[in-house]
């Protein structure tokens, strides 16, 4: 807990003095040391693990970046789009879903060869947990 509230503390402090940039900087070394603290990942582990990970996230980012945006474009203007126009951006919103779940499982296989089952879900519980404290410090 002392460690969640440190990692707190170096957080807001980040979000009053430096840019947008800098502070998703911060933001990814507080979620790194979340991450690696709540999976008790020694040196050697760590080494392994996040270069897998990186690269899943970037690929997970990309996804997101390429057609999620088109989709959340899309609903922004939805009062005016043509029926065609939503097929389309429905069929893309299935294969963004579809390429995510893809994604995910490929990443869940990586991970299987590095560490244990249990561990890979204290990773989903680490990552759900880290960007529960964010919101919850953005809320006040």
């Amino acid at each position: 807990m002392i460690k969640y509230i440190f990692y707190l503390t170096i957080f807001l402090f980040t979000c009053q003095t430096f840019s947008q940039n800098e502070e998703d900087k911060k933001i990814e070394s507080l979620k790194t040391a979340f991450i690696t603290d709540a999976l008790s990942l020694n040196k050697k582990e760590a080494q392994k693990f996040w270069p897998i990970y990186n690269y899943y996230e970037k690929k997970k980012d990309s996804l997101y970046e390429d057609k999620w945006c088109r989709v959340k474009n899309g609903l922004n203007t939805i009062e005016n789009i043509e029926e065609k126009k939503a097929e389309e951006l429905l069929d893309t919103y299935l294969q963004m879903k579809e390429e995510r779940l893809e994604l995910r499982k490929s990443f869940i296989e990586e991970l299987k060869k590095l560490m244990s089952n249990k561990k890979i879900l204290m990773l989903k519980k680490a990552e759900h947990d880290f960007h529960k404290m964010l919101l919850e410090k953005y809320k006040k």
